[in-house]
């Protein structure tokens, strides 16, 4: 079970974070890349929170149905 989450969570890193890497990061300074870095976890959060609010919304609609 670990090795499947790991290995979706590579496949998501991948198709999200992977394409604004390989363009950004032949221009970016260590700095910068390290400051991507350290927001990737403020998009995730923001993912999150978008995942629990329609989860919610359709729980909710479900409820009244």
């Amino acid at each position: 079970m670990d090795r499947e989450r790991e290995t979706i969570r590579d496949v998501f890193e991948e198709f999200f974070f992977g394409p604004l890497s390989k363009f950004l990061d032949p221009f970016l300074s260590e700095e910068a890349r390290q400051h991507l870095f350290r927001a990737r976890l403020e998009i995730l959060k923001a993912a999150r929170a978008f995942i629990d609010a329609e989860i919610e919304r359709l729980e909710k609609g479900k409820r009244q149905e």
